[in-house]
């Protein structure tokens, strides 16, 4: 027999003993996944074969030799063959088991490819002096000493106060691919100041409370931020349900934002429905804001507000999208319908803000009628715009609603220049009511926005869309990949001079008895409210952890200095974002 052949048979033939025995301890013993049996299986009908061909090979070989060992060089390879075949038998033969004590393992395995576990930490260091909101954010102007008495009718200067403080946000979420008609989003958060529990070996109190000034608002224990389901390709169309708690984003947040900047944020317990295609986009929703159950006569009978039974808050709104009717840009229309039905005076969440009692005594509902155009202009991608406008009608407390805004924003980017400089400008306008007890409510309601996105009304947070003129000017560059930094100025006029000044909650940041000797009236010898600078610096340190720092100015203008006090504001802060 050829000795080189006669060693490749018997390397063959050690290869396919040695696989035999390893694929059956890994079956017994390890207990492998049937996929990997399959491929052992594979590989020895394989190896059995080569070794076929071998013999065959030898036998032809054998017999032009004529060899007298042939028969027995042969027979000795047929009898380990069929050795092998009878291993592999008994191997498959296992199969069966294996596939009974690996449903756990596979069902496991295939649950948790469909699940995504995620969390985020987010940290904020804040300093402040003069006018600001406080880490509550709860309308009160916490640095600035508004109860300074007047002085021959104007008010005397309000001193500054220095704060500095530190958020901490934490998330931890789950997202559940279960199959193609259902999602599940779970989002838990705990959101606190540092310091909060006023020890080491503290805690933190539900709701907070006046130890720690956190207004009831940023000091929360863990708390359910959302957690809803998604049904999708309902009937197999292209329409999803959603149902639980969500966050819900329109445009630039103008009216209906999350409210990502608050260290709580902002979160609608809603039922919406979606509905999305290649060239359309239609939702609808229904959302619950504040549930106080019913009351029957909730201010007494038989007195002059006697109750409607009910003191809840509700939402509803719809919105059509056309992706391609418009070159190059998306139109958005809009309608929401705010329902306070809270009417005891001072209470209800709409008629606090103003400060203005006397319109309590009935419902609030506002219908808000809004269109949203933002793209590009066509054949100059490096022109971007928006246009947004929002009309109101409906009542407010005693009186009706009457009031509408708008705002516009347009930019350009040097793409070809270093550092793709974009260069922007910026017109918002809202009403404001230029009477207040004429029965007619014309301020507009900023409804439910996250006001500091893109610094829309400066970054300070210390203007919202309500009785306002804003003029601004923007400049955005891109060093590096990694590195954005913009300069903002913002004007600030007021639209009526008599109806105040709102803060970015829409709460007046004054009320209107400000002066001594005037009643409920303002000085409304001048419109001007303020100017702010803002610069903004944001760093993509690594893949998942971004830094981002900022400072802002916020000169008083007259109105400010006749009404409350020649008081500045500086604004800083440092935050650090890692997501994983």
């Amino acid at each position: 027999m050829n000795s080189a052949l006669w060693k490749t048979c018997i390397g063959g033939f050690a290869t396919a003993v040695f696989c035999a025995a390893t694929c059956v301890t890994s079956f017994g013993a390890e207990a492998k996944s049937l996929e990997d049996m399959e491929k052992e299986l594979n590989s020895l009908k394989a190896t059995i074969s080569g070794l076929t061909e071998q013999m065959e090979l030898v036998k032809q070989e054998k017999a032009v030799a004529a060899a007298s060992d042939t028969k027995e060089d042969v027979a000795a390879l047929k009898s380990e063959v069929s050795t092998l075949k009878e291993e592999m038998r008994v191997a498959a033969e296992g199969a069966p088991a294996m596939k009974a004590e690996d449903i756990a393992g596979n069902v496991y395995s295939e649950f948790a490819k469909k699940v995504k576990l995620g969390g985020q930490v987010r940290t904020r260091a804040e300093y402040a002096n003069g006018f600001y909101q406080g880490v509550a954010n709860n309308g009160t102007l916490n640095g600035a000493n508004t109860s300074v008495a007047a002085t021959g009718g104007v008010r005397s200067r309000v001193n500054a106060v220095d704060d500095s403080y530190v958020l901490n946000q934490t998330r931890l979420w789950a997202d559940a691919d279960v199959n193609e008609h259902l999602r599940v989003f779970i989002q838990f958060q705990d959101a606190r100041t540092f310091g909060s529990e006023g020890s080491t070996v503290g805690y933190a109190s539900s709701g907070g409370g006046a130890a720690n000034g956190s207004g009831g608002g940023e000091n929360s224990m863990i708390d359910l931020h959302q957690g809803y389901f998604d049904l999708r390709k309902l009937f197999d169309m292209p329409l999803t349900v959603r149902v639980g708690r969500q966050e819900i984003v329109w445009g630039d947040h103008r009216v209906l934002g999350n409210f990502v900047w608050s260290n709580v944020g902002r979160v609608f317990d809603a039922g919406r429905f979606m509905w999305d295609t290649d060239t359309i986009h239609a939702e609808a929703f229904a959302a619950k804001v504040d549930e106080d159950g019913f009351f029957v006569g909730s201010e007494g009978a038989g007195t002059a507000n006697p109750g409607n039974g009910s003191s809840d808050e509700n939402v509803y709104a719809a919105q059509l999208a056309f992706k391609k009717l418009v070159p190059s840009a998306l139109l958005e229309l809009m309608y929401i319908c705010k329902s306070d039905q809270d009417d005891t005076a001072g209470a209800g969440t709409t008629l606090s803000g103003t400060g203005n009692a006397a319109l309590a005594g009935s419902v609030t509902n506002i219908h808000d009628f809004g269109a949203r155009i933002d793209g590009k202009v066509p054949n100059l991608d490096a022109m971007d715009y928006t246009l947004e406008s929002h009309v109101q009608v409906g009542t407010y407390g005693t009186a009706a609603q009457e009031a509408w805004a708008f705002a516009g924003k347009t930019g350009y980017t040097l793409k070809n220049v270093a550092w793709t400089p974009r260069f922007g400008i910026e017109y918002d306008y809202a009403s404001g009511d230029s009477d207040t007890t004429d029965g007619t409510h014309e301020t507009f309601d900023n409804l439910y926005p996250t006001n500091h996105w893109q610094g829309i009304y400066g970054f300070a947070d210390l203007v919202s869309w309500q009785n306002m003129h804003d003029f601004r000017g923007q400049v955005k560059v891109s060093p590096t990949k990694k590195l954005t930094a913009q300069v903002d100025y913002h004007y600030f006029l007021l639209a009526e001079e008599s109806d105040g000044w709102y803060l970015a909650n829409a709460t007046l940041a004054a009320p209107r008895a400000n002066k001594a000797g005037v009643g409920t009236s303002y000085d409304t010898s001048d419109d001007e409210l303020a100017q702010e600078f803002d610069l903004t610096v944001s760093y993509d340190l690594y893949k998942n952890v971004k830094i981002l720092a900022g400072y802002s100015y916020f000169a008083a203008g007259d109105w400010i200095e006749n009404n409350i006090g020649d008081t500045d504001t500086n604004w800083a802060y440092l935050q650090t974002t890692v997501t994983f």
